[in-house]
């Protein structure tokens, strides 16, 4: 009958939350990223010039349709290879946003495409400037409409981070295999490991779904 132990395991539990925590801000840093370039991207889906709708679609297709560990290390050992070295933290962080800011991209294409256009209608009747239409009515609506997806990325993104293990980023994976070599627990460690994941996952969740429904009572 399996027995487990894991004291040898709780002992190491420092390293494995300092671990964790590297994770989470690697994830939060690269969550930043995808906003910003799927923000950037839906804006110019929206723009009139054939030439910017193409660029972005050259772009989904382009993050979308490759593997996510295949990007990490070409973003690695790309820029090494052309002489400009990159710390592994930050093209881990750098491949994390462009690939996971494709599909926000899409995802707040959809919400803005959502927003009724009688709204739109009434800030211009006001005299409101295009860009000033976007920035007060069309984005804020937005980003309500995207707080739950939004929050599924980024739990997808930060159990992503541990792909990061192979480019030498230490994070939480990567500790837990070290303790599990020093502790000869295997099953335990890695049973504590899955458990931190949860638990960060759980308040994203948790923590998206109080400002979503904020964000809905404000609406009203």
């Amino acid at each position: 009958m399996l027995e487990l132990n894991f004291a040898p395991v709780f002992k190491a539990f420092d390293q494995l939350m300092a671990a964790a925590m590297y994770s989470l801000a690697i994830g939060v840093a690269a969550m930043v990223l995808a906003m910003l370039v799927g923000t950037l991207g839906m804006a110019l889906s929206q723009m009139r010039s054939r030439a910017a709708r193409r660029a972005v679609l050259v772009y989904v297709d382009l993050f979308r349709g490759t593997p996510l560990l295949v990007q990490i290390l070409v973003l690695f050992y790309g820029p090494s290879a052309l002489g400009v070295p990159i710390p592994p933290y930050a093209s881990g962080i750098i491949a994390l946003g462009l690939y996971y800011g494709a599909y926000i991209m899409e995802i707040m294409r959809g919400a803005f495409e959502s927003i009724p256009a009688g709204h739109v209608d009434a800030a211009r009747a006001m005299g409101m400037p295009g860009s000033r239409i976007f920035w007060r009515i069309q984005l804020p609506q937005t980003i309500a409409v995207v707080v739950s997806p939004l929050s599924g990325q980024f739990a997808r993104l930060f159990k992503a981070s541990s792909l990061l293990s192979v480019i030498g980023v230490t994070e939480l994976t990567v500790r837990g295999h070290v303790i599990m070599t020093n502790t000869l627990a295997p099953i335990e460690t890695w049973l504590v490991v899955a458990g931190i994941y949860l638990f960060f996952n759980t308040i994203v969740v948790v923590g998206a779904h109080l400002l979503e429904q904020h964000l809905t009572r404000g609406r009203r």
